[in-house]
């Protein structure tokens, strides 16, 4: 007689942890734990960015007024800049033995049909030729139809011109005022490429007081726009410089006429 064995295996409840799936609930927030800066932290932090935004306040002008000039015999300078700073570009480009002057331009559209000028670099070559500049001007002139991103357009102008004139080299200087200076230097590579060497000199803005430019409507108008717009230009214009020239060269058969890039007569060295 054979007896069978039963095994009988006994859990015990003690030794299970038995963990009950709850179905997930459709939420919009959840409770979350963080670190969280103390009354003092937020106050170190307060500090510091106060401290940032001085240091800011005191360099931002001068940072903007870039003055880095490259080894060249060919100076462009902005028609725009004021009666100073046109004799003050005169003066440089003299001492420095410069051979080549080109002035850019943008119409003139306020008061048109009572100046004599139609664009500001006829009103600029004017200042100098009443200073005694007796070299060649030549000008890089956007048509009336532009009315947009006017620097780039005025820089391609420019590229335009020393297309025309090879014997110019791939160099240049250009010569602007203040805090403007850094954001045409910026479009001006951007026109020429990394082909050319592209220098800027910055004369001071007579304006306001570059150190204080924040105690005066101006200066703060001029310092907050281009710094916004430096950095709109850095990050998010990147144009086609082709579509752009292409632009242009209709603009100039339209009105019949090349005269926005021509040479007013003088002595040429």
């Amino acid at each position: 007689m054979h007896v069978n064995a039963v095994k009988i295996t006994i859990f015990d409840k003690s030794n299970y942890i038995f963990k009950q799936e709850k179905p997930m609930k459709f939420r919009l927030i959840a409770k979350k734990y963080c670190r969280c800066l103390t009354v003092s932290g937020w106050l170190v932090l307060l500090l510091l960015l106060v401290l940032l935004f001085r240091i800011w306040l005191g360099t931002v002008c001068s940072w903007l007024s870039v003055d880095q000039p490259v080894k060249a015999k060919t100076l462009v300078v902005e028609g725009w800049i004021e009666y100073y700073a046109l004799k003050n570009a005169m003066d440089f480009y003299e001492k420095n033995n410069y051979k080549h002057l080109i002035i850019t331009g943008i119409p003139i559209t306020q008061w048109s049909n009572y100046v004599s000028y139609s664009n500001t670099a006829e009103g600029a070559a004017a200042v100098l030729r009443g200073n005694g500049f007796k070299d060649s001007i030549f000008r890089a002139v956007i048509p009336r139809s532009v009315s947009i991103n006017r620097t780039y357009n005025t820089a391609v102008a420019t590229h335009i011109l020393f297309e025309k004139h090879p014997v110019w080299g791939k160099s240049f200087n250009i010569y602007s005022v203040g805090v403007h200076s850094r954001r045409t230097h910026l479009l001006f590579e951007r026109a020429f490429g990394n082909a050319y060497k592209v220098g800027i000199i910055a004369d001071t803005d007579r304006t306001f007081d570059p150190e204080h430019w924040w105690k005066s409507s101006k200066g703060f108008r001029n310092v907050s726009n281009e710094f916004v717009a430096y950095f709109y230009v850095w990050i998010f214009f990147h144009p086609d410089y082709n579509t752009f020239e292409k632009q242009l060269k209709e603009s100039y058969v339209k009105g019949k006429t090349d005269r926005s890039l021509h040479k007013i007569d003088g002595e040429t060295k």
